[in-house]
């Protein structure tokens, strides 16, 4: 008899897999994005984990944490290399379109519709304000909302080429002045709790194309917790 958690372990392995040529270009062209995506995918797992969310859901919701930005391939260096804090009208419009290129990538390969979700909705906010499209509340996937909680989190908590990184401290403080607004408000609590409870993620030096296999071994740290 199979089991469904480690089938679904290894669907998304060999998705991951499939998608590493892309995977690695993104690498070539933003070091930061490529760590990024590995930390989201950890801390959205936790938080689906967190939740009580199955083994299926977990497992697309990582491999939807890990890809969320794969659309930024289709980003100029001058975009992804920015430094300042605002971006130019023209910056802004093409940053907001990495979302639906992320989803014109996925859509050729045999990912999960959910998946495909996942990245396209996951700069949508609670409050309508988000893009591409200004859902609010529950017209977001719930993945979308646990891997933007999780976007956000690590974005506030890492070096960018535009900001230093802050505390995990204020960080939290930041999650819960955007909650309910920008962050769903329940999943915030649940992953303040789980960050109190378990730590940050820190970098292991790896690139994209190589984490699935640290992120399988990540993942094997839950067995039996859940």
């Amino acid at each position: 008899m199979i089991n469904n958690s480690e089938a679904s372990h290894n669907d998304a392995d060999m998705k991951f897999s499939e998608l590493a040529p892309f995977a690695t270009l993104l690498d070539m062209k933003d070091r930061y994005t490529r760590e990024h995506a590995w930390r989201v995918a950890i801390y959205a797992r936790r938080l689906a984990v967190r939740i009580g969310l199955n083994g299926i859901d977990r497992e697309n919701i990582w491999l939807g944490g890990l890809l969320h930005d794969i659309g930024k391939i289709g980003l100029s260096i001058k975009v992804l290399n920015n430094t300042h804090n605002q971006l130019s009208d023209a910056m802004l419009a093409e940053v907001q379109q990495h979302p639906l290129i992320g989803e014109a990538v996925l859509k050729g390969f045999d990912i999960a519709p959910a998946v495909i979700d996942f990245v396209r909705y996951h700069h949508e906010k609670m409050d309508g304000s988000g893009y591409p499209f200004g859902l609010q509340k529950d017209q977001i996937p719930i993945g979308a909302r646990i891997i933007r909680v999780a976007d956000c989190f690590d974005a506030i908590t890492t070096d960018r080429p535009y900001q230093q990184r802050k505390s995990w401290i204020k960080a939290v403080a930041i999650l819960r002045q955007i909650s309910g607004t920008d962050l769903d408000p329940e999943l915030v609590d649940a992953f303040i709790v789980d960050i109190k409870e378990k730590g940050l993620v820190f970098d292991p030096f790896r690139s994209l194309s190589q984490s699935a296999r640290f992120l399988t071994a990540e993942r094997s740290r839950f067995v039996g917790r859940c």
